[in-house]
């Protein structure tokens, strides 16, 4: 989930037109820092030029709804594999009027049904094991169906400057390898990652770097860092990427 940095998002929303702000009224839905940080990033053009948002890793459209706020007008993408968070999803699609299509799947490097872990507070959902689980922590498992993005983008409308989010704990890697033709029409990521061993192998910051270097994005923004409040040691945060070949073919 993404993390709140209250004094950015305070100040955001002094900035932030009004209609924006009467969305506040839905709490559940909105992260008051990363809707600040979109704002912002939007006014100061450091995100533009976009015809589409990919939402991977939708949970119960919370971001959804915020880059909703921001680009009322593009089409929102959303990829959930837990059909418990998924009809919620679906919901609020409907009761925000949000154009664009959910979709009730997970997204990774190739067809196939995994086993997908599911904890109380379903932000923690994940297809590895969560190395700080708490002994009494229960989770349940339900099979759910993976495909790629690439085999699932052909079938919606052509994006040619699209924005991808991925909040996907730690099964980067495998979103990635599956959407090397999708990467090529993406103008953005903005990814969660990880500087500690959250999940068992589950993807480090700088293997996401790496890998999204080879399609040819570059790290711009660093937001909504996490350090251990002992040792001071980074533990994850949101990066935004963008793709320097779209205006410079190689």
């Amino acid at each position: 989930m993404f993390l709140d940095n209250l004094l950015p998002g305070y100040m955001g929303m002094l900035a932030a037109p009004s209609k924006l702000l009467k969305r506040f009224c839905h709490k559940e839905m909105v992260s008051f820092g990363l809707l600040a940080n979109l704002h912002v990033m939007k006014r100061r053009q450091i995100i533009s030029g976009i015809d589409s948002i990919w939402d991977i890793g939708a949970n119960q459209g919370q971001f959804a709804f915020m880059a909703h706020c921001v680009w009322p007008q593009l089409p929102i993408y959303s990829f959930e594999p837990d059909p418990d968070s998924f009809s919620q999803l679906k919901r609020n699609f409907t009761k925000y009027a949000i154009p664009g299509q959910p979709h009730n799947i997970a997204l990774g490097a190739e067809q196939a049904s995994l086993e997908l872990r599911r904890y109380a507070n379903p932000v923690n959902n994940s297809f590895l094991n969560r190395q700080e689980q708490n002994e009494n922590e229960s989770y349940d498992k339900v099979i759910v169906e993976c495909s790629t993005l690439d085999n699932l983008h052909t079938a919606l409308p052509i994006t040619k400057a699209a924005f991808l989010k991925l909040d996907v704990q730690g099964f980067e890697l495998a979103v990635i390898k599956g959407s090397a033709e999708f990467l090529r029409h993406c103008r953005y990521v903005l990814a969660e990652v990880s500087f500690s061993s959250s999940y068992t192998n589950g993807a480090h910051a700088d293997e996401v770097m790496l890998a999204l270097r080879e399609h040819g994005f570059e790290c711009i923004q660093m937001l909504d860092l996490l350090r251990d409040k002992q040792t001071g040691h980074m533990l994850e945060a949101d990066m935004l990427f963008v793709n320097k070949r779209l205006d410079n073919p190689q």
